[in-house]
């Protein structure tokens, strides 16, 4: 079956973190969100994270549901929800 990443921003508590893991999802990463920021101060983080997780899944949308699902029902503290190969 072939693993797929899924990319989501928002603050995960450690029940959403152990929710992904009972599920089977690892993470694989987080990084700060960015916005463009003016010549003086450069890009500036935002403090949201964009975390990675990967997962087996038959397609990519049933890679997305399976990461909403695990995260119910907190699934509104997140956004940008993106899925892909990895």
């Amino acid at each position: 079956m072939p693993v797929f990443a899924v990319r989501f921003k928002g603050m995960l508590t450690r029940d959403e973190r152990e929710r992904l893991a009972a599920a089977g999802i690892a993470l694989a990463g987080s990084r700060a969100s960015m916005r463009a920021g003016n010549r003086e101060t450069g890009t500036v983080a935002t403090g949201r994270p964009i975390y990675t997780v990967e997962l087996e899944a038959g397609s990519e949308k049933e890679a997305l549901s399976r990461v909403r699902e695990a995260i119910e029902p907190d699934t509104s503290n997140f956004s940008g929800w993106e899925a892909g190969p990895a």
